[in-house]
C-alpha cells in the first residue's frame, strides 16, 4: 500500500524524499537557534534595568580658580581646584559593569549659546568603589576657551556619568540637581 502510494507521488510529478540533512545544515540550524535565543534572553535582561531609579547624592564645590591669557595662542586657560563629595552606589545594579563619572564646566560666549568642557574625569569600577570624596583636586584638563571668553564669566560645574552596562545601551546622565556656578575673575593671575 505505501509502495502504491509512493509510485502515484512520484507519476504526478511530487516526490518524497527521505533525505537527511548534512552535518553543516545541523550544526547551522542549532548554532543561529542558540544565537537566537541568547540575542532574546540578553534583550530580556536588559529590559528590566530599564525602569531602575537612582538617587545619588552629590555636592560639588570650588576651592579656587586661577585664569591666566596664553599669550601668541589666542586663547585663555583656568585651573580650578574642585571638592567633590559623591555617593553613585545607587546607579548601581547588577547589568552596571562600571561607570564612567566627568564633570563639565559650562560656560557661554558671544559665539557660543553653550560651551561644555570636560575639566575631570574617573572610572568607577565597581558599587564598593561609587563613593567619590575629595577636598583638593585639580582639574585633569585645563578649562580652555578658544578666545578670550572666560573672563568675569559666569561657569557652571556639572557632573555627569555614563553607564556601561553588561548588557544593554550605553547611557548618559547628567545630575542637574546639584551644580555649583561660580565667576571667574576679572583679572589674570
Amino acid at each position: 500500500r505505501i509502495a502504491s502510494l509512493l509510485s502515484e507521488l512520484h507519476r504526478s510529478g511530487l516526490s518524497c524524499s527521505a533525505e537527511m540533512h548534512t552535518f553543516w545544515q545541523r550544526v547551522n540550524a542549532i548554532f543561529f537557534y542558540a544565537l537566537s535565543v541568547l540575542g532574546f534572553l540578553a534583550l530580556l535582561c536588559a529590559g528590566t534595568t530599564y525602569f531602575h531609579t537612582a538617587h545619588p547624592n552629590i555636592e560639588l564645590g570650588l576651592d579656587r580658580a586661577s585664569l591666566r591669557k596664553i599669550l601668541g595662542a589666542g586663547h585663555e586657560q583656568a585651573t580650578l581646584r574642585l571638592s567633590i563629595d559623591a555617593d553613585l552606589s545607587t546607579v548601581f545594579n547588577w547589568n552596571v559593569k562600571q561607570l564612567f563619572v566627568f564633570i563639565t564646566a559650562e560656560y557661554v560666549t558671544k559665539q557660543n549659546k553653550l560651551n561644555q568642557v570636560v575639566v575631570w574625569d574617573y572610572i568607577i569600577n565597581g558599587k564598593e568603589n561609587a563613593r567619590i570624596h575629595s577636598s583638593s583636586i585639580v582639574n585633569k584638563y585645563s578649562l580652555t576657551d578658544q578666545g578670550y571668553g572666560l573672563r568675569g564669566n559666569d561657569v557652571t560645574l556639572v557632573l555627569h556619568w555614563n553607564t556601561i552596562p553588561i548588557t544593554g545601551l550605553l547611557t548618559t546622565t547628567s545630575y542637574r540637581q546639584s551644580v555649583h556656578t561660580f565667576t571667574l575673575d576679572d583679572q589674570y593671575s
